[in-house]
């Protein structure tokens, strides 16, 4: 696995925010599910492929369970772009977890319910569905399942649906639509709680290393606002232009320095002949003035 794909994961797999994601997307904003209900479930599941064992990985599942008792697998899985085999990723995840249950020998049996979280630009229409990913003869219709995709377009969240967030993932979908909308941001001035996770997801959903950068090399201290994100955008943006400016006078010093260095050269060069010549006597102080480059009479007359 890579390291960006547990970069990813790590803000969700906190049961405040993933309690979060499920209460709001699910269940409409109502508090029906709390974080200490969740308890994380084995996220690798395998399966043959050509006389190989293969693993799936999701991103982050979660077992919800009242009084011992599981009434529900919950999985997010995070996407940047927009995928067209999601739809057999997710059967795949969903598939082995129920099939897991008939290995287990468990007579208690739940639902798995899987959210795809698109962070692309671009709402996910087509591919959403297994009837969209095939290639099908219509009279086969009536015989085919059709899995579907639970989809959330994070840039088109409404702005009521935002504010039902509660965790850090509030921060997250508003960056998101307000790019949408408005192609700017401004920020919520209220503290996070996971701070270094927060802006690590955003690091890799944005690819801006500013977002790292802000916590790592400037507070390293949880609790930030984005409004403190955001001024160290600025900060950091005056301090690489102070940078790029030192850097653009030394190189300009250097070159002035051997410009100078050369007309220097020629000075002197230009200063012993003069000497040389005005010793011999051969020519007046105004003749030599009169060739010279640099050096005026009275120059000539004090050499």
């Amino acid at each position: 696995m890579g390291e960006k794909d547990l970069v990813e994961k790590r803000l969700e797999s906190f049961n405040d925010v993933f309690s979060d994601i499920i209460n709001v997307i699910v269940f409409g904003g109502e508090d029906v599910v709390s974080e200490d209900q969740l308890e994380d479930s084995e996220t690798s599941s395998y399966y043959a492929n050509e006389q190989k064992v293969r693993s799936q990985i999701r991103d982050v599942s979660k077992y919800w369970k009242k009084n011992n008792v599981v009434f529900s697998l919950f999985g997010l899985e995070n996407q940047p772009d927009i995928d067209k085999d999601m739809v057999f990723r997710v059967m795949g995840y969903d598939g082995a977890s129920y099939r897991y249950m008939l290995a287990d020998g468990k007579t208690h049996r739940y639902p798995v319910v899987t959210i795809v979280l698109n962070f692309s630009e671009k709402r996910w229409k087509n591919y959403n569905d297994l009837y969209s990913c095939l290639d099908i003869d219509e009279r086969l219709l009536p015989f085919i399942n059709n899995f579907k995709l639970n989809v959330v377009d994070v840039a088109y969240l409404s702005r009521e649906c935002v504010n039902m967030f509660k965790s850090d993932f509030k921060y997250v979908a508003d960056f998101f639509v307000q790019q949408r909308e408005t192609g700017t941001y401004k920020p919520m001035n209220e503290k996070t709680k996971h701070t270094w996770e927060l802006l690590l997801l955003m690091n890799v959903l944005t690819n801006d290393d500013r977002f790292a950068d802000t916590y790592f090399y400037e507070h390293r201290e949880e609790g930030l606002t984005m409004c403190d994100v955001l001024d160290k955008f600025i900060e950091q943006g005056v301090k690489q232009g102070v940078k790029q400016g030192i850097e653009q006078g030394i190189e300009q010093g250097i070159e002035q320095g051997i410009e100078q260095g050369i007309e220097q050269g020629k000075k002197n060069k230009e200063r012993e002949m003069l000497a040389a010549v005005k010793a011999t006597g051969k020519m007046t102080n105004e003749e030599l003035a009169a060739i010279a480059v640099y050096f005026t009479v009275d120059d000539i007359e004090k050499m």
